[in-house]
């Protein structure tokens, strides 16, 4: 099968959507089909350093932290690609930008058109500097629309796929995991990064691995475990991951008592990801937006449990008391200090909940995942044959 799928974010950004696209690439390419990529370049990027079949848009710089780039309309290595290529199915990540442009030369080419639904969008409408619910309406009614473009829509969880048909998707949507390679997370060694950040192997490591920005709900985060560090001496705190928020973090550890014990890395390469999350005893995540963090999966990959704030992705993944702990939304910063101290002071609590996210965390692995996205390309060409009669 020859696959063209457009996203707005990949390599070298480092973000969820980007490793994501990354991971159906591989699947695709180890099972025998053929893929092409159309993303955006990032400003002053060398795409001669891409693999084949990677083309790109030029692009400009979002006017924020955002670590997203506007893609330009026009590309010549674009539009030469795409000439010469006769795709069967076309696959989009976003429903604006370079995921309308696919859904137009879908359309065109009266070719299957595939779209994943990887957010709440609606969630990000306050970061927008106009009135909140007209930018939710827009956004509610453009995902919709988009959506009943297509033959097929994907999402990680059951939860976007009951929101999406509630408000008003007809299109047949399919549970798609995020996949990641499950072998990179298993059985890595958990001292390399102790040992660099001073840490005893009797401490218990409280974690986080993500991008740094505001729908990661982070104050709330760095409170909890500002409460645990002041509580429990025997804990410290390492923060994997940059973004705009990354100031305001820094002035909340500034008031907490444990800070000593605080570790804020930074970004680092995806490659060197499994060696921390390794290290991390237990994983802790409070967004609101997210629909399968590849961060809860690599996490339970490496048999290390999640505790985060009951919302949608959070409680589609996490079965409390199985593989990790959930805390209640509108108990704050308190309630989810208390199920991380759970965790922290019962050893075979912790145990139990590493073996079963190890468990949990084989339906995500990167070949399961592949067989499942090549049988929704198969209905999605077959819903298009049909749909041209």
């Amino acid at each position: 099968m020859r696959v063209a799928i457009f996203t707005n974010t990949y390599y070298p950004a480092v973000n969820g959507v980007a490793n994501c696209v990354a991971a159906y690439r591989e699947g695709l390419l180890n099972a025998g089909h053929e893929v092409a990529i159309f993303a955006p370049a990032p400003q002053g990027y060398d795409s001669r350093s891409d693999p084949d079949n990677i083309f790109r848009f030029p692009g400009l710089p979002l006017p924020s932290d955002v670590d997203y780039s506007i893609a330009m309309p026009y590309s010549s290595a674009v539009m030469k690609a795409l000439r010469a290529s006769e795709f069967d199915i076309v696959h989009t990540q976003h429903p604006v930008w370079v995921g309308a442009w696919g859904a137009w030369y879908a359309r065109w080419n009266d070719i299957p058109l595939v779209t994943t639904v990887h957010t709440e969008y609606e969630l990000f409408a306050p970061m927008i500097p106009l009135p909140t619910a007209l930018v939710e309406m827009y956004l509610n009614l453009r995902v919709t629309s988009y959506c009943n473009k297509c033959q097929v829509v994907t999402t990680p969880v059951e939860s976007t796929r009951r929101r999406l048909e509630e408000q008003g998707v007809t299109t047949p949507i399919e549970i798609l995991p995020n996949p990641i390679r499950v072998s990179d997370f298993a059985g890595v060694d958990r001292n390399k990064v102790r040992q660099q950040l001073g840490v005893s192997d009797e401490v218990v490591l409280i974690g986080f691995v993500g991008r740094l920005s505001p729908e990661k709900n982070l104050k709330v985060l760095i409170e909890a475990v500002g409460q645990v560090l002041s509580q429990r001496k025997e804990t410290a705190f390492v923060l994997v991951g940059s973004g705009p928020e990354m100031e305001n973090i820094k002035r909340q550890i500034r008031d907490i008592p444990g800070r000593k014990r605080v570790f804020l890395v930074g970004s680092v390469p995806y490659a060197e990801i499994p060696p921390f999350q390794a290290a991390i005893d237990v994983l802790v995540a409070t967004s609101l937006s997210e629909t399968q963090p590849l961060a809860y999966t690599e996490a339970m990959a490496g048999a290390t449990p999640v505790v985060a704030l009951r919302a949608p992705g959070a409680a589609d993944m996490i079965e409390d008391g199985v593989n990790g702990l959930l805390s209640e939304v509108e108990d704050g910063a308190e309630g989810l200090a208390q199920k991380i101290l759970r965790v922290v002071d019962d050893s075979d609590l912790r145990r139990k909940l590493a073996e079963g996210a190890q468990r949990s965390a084989q339906q995500f692995d990167v070949a399961h995942v592949t067989e499942r996205l090549v049988a929704i390309y198969n209905y999605a060409v077959k819903l298009g044959g049909e749909l041209a009669l």
